[in-house]
């Protein structure tokens, strides 16, 4: 990882990447969260899976998507003096992720300024892609945060739950 933990916007510049620790996704955890979240056949059954346009067991986007969110948490880029989310733009499930897989996750810094209505943060733009232990791209996507600004840290007159722009 470049730089420090829990960066504030300051510390964050146009390129500056972070790439997450592996994560292993197991066959029970595919199922489990699909049972609950995402109960299609190729999320939940594996011999129902066969039939399907997979023909196997694959984890569902939106699992794919929260492991991601998970990876980002744990390398401290989603944490920290990331203190909310925007959205999340151009998600794309390029491939499937199978059971056994170990993911992977880089977030890079795409483009970043300060807010107008609260002086104490700052907005940043991520392109985040997550792989695969053989390196297929199975998401794509951008992640817009919002960053706490080191004046924040003293003065928290700067923050407001309210809307930034």
């Amino acid at each position: 990882m470049e730089g420090d933990l829990d960066p504030f916007f300051e510390d964050l510049s146009v390129g500056y990447t972070v790439w997450s620790e592996g994560r292993l996704i197991t066959k029970a955890e595919i199922i489990d969260f699909a049972t609950v979240w995402d109960p299609q056949p190729f999320h939940v059954d594996e011999a129902a899976a066969a039939d399907t346009f997979f023909g196997k067991l694959v984890a569902s986007g939106s699992h794919t998507y929260a492991i991601t969110m998970r990876l980002g948490v744990d390398c401290r880029v989603l944490t920290g003096n990331a203190v909310a989310g925007f959205g999340v733009d151009e998600m794309r499930f390029r491939a499937p992720v199978l059971p056994g897989s170990t993911l992977r996750a880089r977030f890079r810094v795409s483009s970043m300024r300060t807010s107008a209505s609260m002086p104490g943060l700052g907005i940043v733009r991520w392109e985040v892609e997550t792989f695969d232990q053989d390196g297929s791209r199975v998401l794509s996507a951008i992640m817009t945060n919002l960053y706490r600004r080191r004046s924040s840290a003293v003065d928290d007159d700067n923050l407001s739950p309210g809307r930034a722009n």
